[in-house]
């Protein structure tokens, strides 16, 4: 079974600027601060970042599309000493305009297989857990509000 996290939350932005920010990949580090390097190469970027005492290596590219109101960020995860099992998850960002406040449906989908227990545990420490930080939501609101 994939594992699929969601979150949403509302901007008061246009769609035409959430779409702007966040196909900016420089903005990547400004989203998740775990993020420590990058460098951007047209719509591909690569870099490093923390995650729980480690550095891991990552790319990521935004696929070409006309869709204004979506994005798609494909990205790969490895350790040094996980060069041939690398993490490969994709990142969709949905713009839905509304009335003043348009609304940011950011999923994140895991491609590694996991068993239903494992999947069924992460649902219970999503739905009854406390965050300890922001999340990426939270600081592209953040973001997107001070630079509009």
């Amino acid at each position: 079974m994939k594992l699929e996290l969601s979150e949403k939350t509302k901007l008061n932005a246009s769609p035409q600027v959430i779409h702007e920010w966040l196909s900016n990949l420089e903005n990547w580090p400004k989203i998740n601060d775990k993020i420590k390097s990058v460098t951007v190469e047209g719509n591909r970027c690569f870099g490093e970042m923390e995650f729980k005492g480690k550095t891991l290596e990552f790319a990521g590219m935004v696929p070409e599309d006309d869709d204004p109101l979506k994005i798609t960020c494909n990205i790969v995860i490895q350790t040094e000493s996980e060069k041939r099992d690398p993490e490969h998850m994709t990142v969709v960002y949905e713009i839905r305009p509304g009335g003043r406040a348009t609304q940011i449906v950011e999923r994140i989908i895991f491609e590694r297989e996991i068993p239903f227990w494992g999947w069924l545990l992460v649902k219970l420490i999503m739905k009854i857990g406390k965050p300890t930080g922001l999340t990426n939501l939270q600081r592209i609101k953040e973001h997107i509000t001070a630079e509009d």
